[in-house]
Order: structure tokens, then C-alpha cells, then sequence
């Protein structure tokens, strides 16, 4: 029998082609979608990994089994099914085969809502993953227009004359990154926009930012589904998520939300208007609700703005900033990184008891020791002097699980 199908920090996620993520897990969710949401439209994009044509078609047929109309529509980042879903008043949820970040050979399913918006909760959505009879009245069709919703709500900004790198992380993002920005004129040199279904992320994209920008003013790099975006400037380097979120913030005065992870430099810089919250950019997106905060983000580079789109976009977020940057230099400066350093350890488990974890606090550090919500990892974060060396002797002494 297999285990309990159970959603993490972005639904579900592991090795594509073993359970949930073969065949009879991902009709198994489609089947409880559809028995969550009633006879309605379920909206359904992939990214561009080798296995996702397969979980796509598994994952209608249990829509369909359910009757739902399901539409196909291919290709897209994230934040496209968000705003599709968002534009149709027939569509009662969006499902995004993608494992962002991970490598090729994961896949996963995530879920948004009738907003567009993904699930803090998703506890009435899997306890319809088991005991399902199938009604086979749904229908399948293809999206008309996949990406207009999304791409109508990018903000105009005039980029003629900009040069600019993109690096589409071989994903979903990267042709439909490239139209628009150079429908709105900038100059785009690209790199890992040539997905084989096997290279996504490899070597390239928001986990591995270019050392060289070609020739261009600054680069803008997404992740596998494009929600995620790193930026790199020829004299500051990488910029991640709470660089981001520090130039955001000049066109807010009220709090601004980040996580546990976000660094103490720019909670310093902020002056108590920094709220932080759990991991996860759905955690991220209640708190903002919750606190009334015009926009938050995670140094992973996912970023959120309340007038902006339903779920972060990596895209998005750069034309937001060079919207602020108003044909000049990216608006940078105004804090400083405090010593950060994190590990991704294997094959281990958490115990937050450690010597050295207790070692590292007293010697003025912060310290945060989790298991991953995405990948079979335990994620190590030291912040303070010396934070190199007691990350690594706290993940050499996290006990072999």
C-alpha cells in the first residue's frame, strides 16, 4: 500500500516516476482535485522537464475521472496559471507541474486556488486523495491564450536601449520572459533558454548565477517555473531576494514581510519595519494579508507585492525594480549583508540540541536548523562572526539518519 500522499512547503515534490509522482500518484491527485473543487475548470501548466508530459496526462485523466474540464496550457511559469485562473471566472484552481529549483529528475505538483493564489493549508484538499469513485464526464481542451492573462499584467516599462542578460535557467520561463522584454525593447542576450528536458537548473538559472553578463548592464535569472528571480550587477555581483526586496521598499513605508532566513542586515536597514514569518513564499503571502503589508519576499527570490500578481514572478519582480531604476543603475546601496552561511546536508536528521548550536548562540550568532520542505535535505543557517566554521562543524555533527 502506498504512504499517505502529504503536501509540503510547496505541495508535492520528489523523484519523478516513483510514488507520488508516477503515474497512478498523479491521477490519485487529480482525481482529489477534481472531488475538491466539484464539476468545475482546473487549469493545468507544466515546466519543461522530461517527465512532465507524462504526470500531465495522468494527472487529467484523474481530473477528468472527477469531472472536471481540465485545460492544457503547456509551457508557462507559475505565476501564468495563477493569472489565468485569476481572469476566469469558471476556474476554480490551477495545478503547476514543476520542482522549481530541484534537479530534472524531480518533478511536482502545486495548487493554487480559485485567486490564484497557492495553499497555506491544503488539509481540504488531501483528505480527498483517498477513497474516490470516478465519474469519467470531464472533458479536456487547450488553453487559447495561455500566457496573455500574465503578460497583461506586467508593468510598461520603456526598456529601449537596455541591455540586458537572461538566464531562463533552461525552464518555463524563458521564452515567455524573452517576449516580453523585448516587446518592451530592451537588447536580450540569452542563456539557458535551450531546454532538453533534462537540463533544467543545471549549471544555470537562479542557483547558479553567470559570472559573466556578456556584455550586458545586468542579468536577470529565474528559476525552473520562473517564480523565482536572482539578479546579478556587474559591480554589486548576485543580488537575491533581500537585495530585491531592499530596492522594493523604497516605494513602501509600511512593514515589509520576510522569513527566519532573511538576513539580520537588512532587518537592521529596515528599522523595525521588517515582520518575519516561516518558510515558504504561501507563509510569506498570509503574513502580508495578515499584517497589511504592501509586499515580502524570501532571499530564494521569491517576491510578493499585494498589487501585483496572485504568486511570485521572477519576471515580474525585475521590471518592477528597473520600473523604480527609471532607465538608470539598479537602485542599490543603503545596507549591509551580515555574515550568512548555509549548508545542505544529506542523509541526516535534525536535532537542535547540539553542542555546537548551543556554542554558536552563545558566541552571538543566529542559528536555524530545519529539514527542507522541498528536498530530502536538513538546511543549515549561521548569521554572525564566524558563521563559515560553525555552519560546517554543525553539519558535520548532525546525527546520520
Amino acid at each position: 500500500m502506498n504512504p499517505p500522499i502529504r503536501f509540503g512547503t510547496d505541495g508535492v515534490r520528489g523523484p519523478a516516476g516513483e510514488w507520488p509522482l508516477d503515474h497512478a500518484g498523479a491521477r490519485t491527485i487529480g482525481r482529489g482535485i477534481a472531488a475538491w473543487v466539484g464539476k468545475a475548470r482546473v487549469l493545468v501548466g507544466r515546466d519543461t522537464r522530461e517527465s512532465g508530459p507524462a504526470l500531465e496526462s495522468a494527472l487529467i485523466e484523474g481530473l477528468v475521472s472527477g469531472g472536471v474540464s481540465a485545460v492544457r496550457m503547456g509551457v508557462v511559469p507559475t505565476a501564468a496559471v495563477s493569472m489565468a485562473v485569476l481572469s476566469d471566472d469558471k476556474a476554480k484552481a490551477g495545478v503547476m507541474l514543476t520542482a522549481s529549483h530541484n534537479p530534472w529528475a524531480d518533478n511536482g505538483i502545486k495548487v493554487v486556488d480559485h485567486r490564484g493564489e497557492k495553499l497555506l493549508d491544503a488539509t481540504a484538499l488531501t483528505t480527498h486523495f483517498h477513497g474516490c469513485t470516478s465519474d469519467s464526464n470531464g472533458t479536456i481542451s487547450t488553453h487559447p491564450d495561455p500566457l496573455g492573462p500574465w503578460r497583461s499584467a506586467m508593468p510598461t516599462v520603456d526598456l529601449n536601449g537596455r541591455r540586458i542578460l537572461l538566464d531562463g535557467a533552461h525552464g518555463a520561463g524563458a521564452d515567455a520572459a524573452t517576449q516580453v522584454l523585448e516587446a518592451a525593447g530592451a537588447t536580450v542576450t540569452r542563456i539557458g533558454c535551450t531546454p532538453n528536458g533534462t537540463n533544467i537548473n543545471e549549471g544555470v538559472g537562479a542557483m547558479h548565477p553567470p559570472t559573466d553578463l556578456h556584455g550586458c548592464e545586468f542579468a536577470i535569472c529565474l528559476d525552473g517555473d520562473a517564480d523565482r528571480l536572482v539578479m546579478v550587477d556587474p559591480t554589486h555581483g548576485v543580488l537575491n531576494g533581500d537585495d530585491l526586496l531592499w530596492m522594493l521598499s523604497r516605494d513602501s513605508n509600511g512593514p515589509l514581510v520576510g522569513t527566519v532566513m532573511t538576513n539580520g542586515g537588512l532587518e537592521a536597514a529596515l528599522d523595525g519595519r521588517l515582520v518575519r514569518t516561516a518558510v515558504g513564499d504561501a507563509k510569506v503571502w498570509a503574513e502580508m494579508i495578515r499584517i497589511n503589508s504592501a509586499m515580502g519576499g524570501e532571499p530564494s527570490g521569491h517576491i510578493m507585492m499585494r498589487d501585483g500578481l496572485p504568486t511570485s514572478d521572477g519576471l515580474y519582480t525585475a521590471l518592477r525594480i528597473l520600473e523604480i531604476a527609471d532607465g538608470g543603475p539598479l537602485p542599490l546601496g543603503g545596507w549591509v549583508r551580515w555574515p550568512q552561511s548555509q549548508r545542505n546536508v544529506r542523509d541526516v536528521s535534525v536535532d537542535k540540541e547540539l553542542a555546537s548550536i548551543k556554542q554558536a548562540e552563545n558566541a552571538g550568532c543566529r542559528v536555524l536548523v530545519r529539514a527542507s520542505g522541498t528536498e530530502p535535505l536538513v538546511r543549515v543557517m549561521v548569521e554572525g562572526t564566524g558563521a563559515e566554521l560553525w555552519a560546517d562543524r554543525i553539519a558535520a555533527e548532525l546525527p546520520k539518519s
